[in-house]
């Protein structure tokens, strides 16, 4: 069973996605959706936000939760828990989040520095969250 200590790690992980999120995405990398105006939503509401908020703390729980389970194997690599976070986070983003956006992006009309900036802002997210669990599952 997933430990309490590290399902909490996750919720605050996903707390401060939203937050470098807004950062990365929403300040950062935001003038180049203005490039591809056809492709955004004409109209957002906070549910929008909402949702969208909630679906990156629920990932960061299952990256905590991947990361206690599985996070042993990126030991192998790299010495010490947050370093061993670090690789299995970045290893998780590069064999999941990096394949789907790209794809994505070869058909969606995104322009490539969006792209840039949404594959930057996943990398932090899976990198945080596996970095939060490794504390909470070494912590006393």
């Amino acid at each position: 069973m997933l430990p309490l200590k590290v399902i909490l790690a996750g919720v605050a992980a996903g707390v401060l996605a939203n937050v470098t999120g807004y950062l990365i995405v929403g300040r950062l990398f935001h003038a180049y959706q203005a490039r591809t105006p056809n492709t955004w939503r004409t109209t957002e509401s906070w549910n929008h936000y909402l949702y969208a908020a909630a679906i990156r703390v629920l990932a960061c729980i299952g990256i905590g939760a991947a990361y206690y389970c599985f996070g042993s194997a990126a030991s192998a690599i790299a010495a010490g828990p947050l370093a061993s976070a670090a690789v299995f986070g970045a290893s998780l983003w590069a064999v999941a989040v990096l394949p789907l956006v790209v794809e994505a992006a070869l058909f969606v009309n995104w322009h490539r520095g969006f792209v840039v900036g949404l594959l930057l802002d996943w990398l932090v997210i899976s990198v945080m969250a596996s970095a939060a669990a490794a504390l909470a599952a070494h912590s006393t």
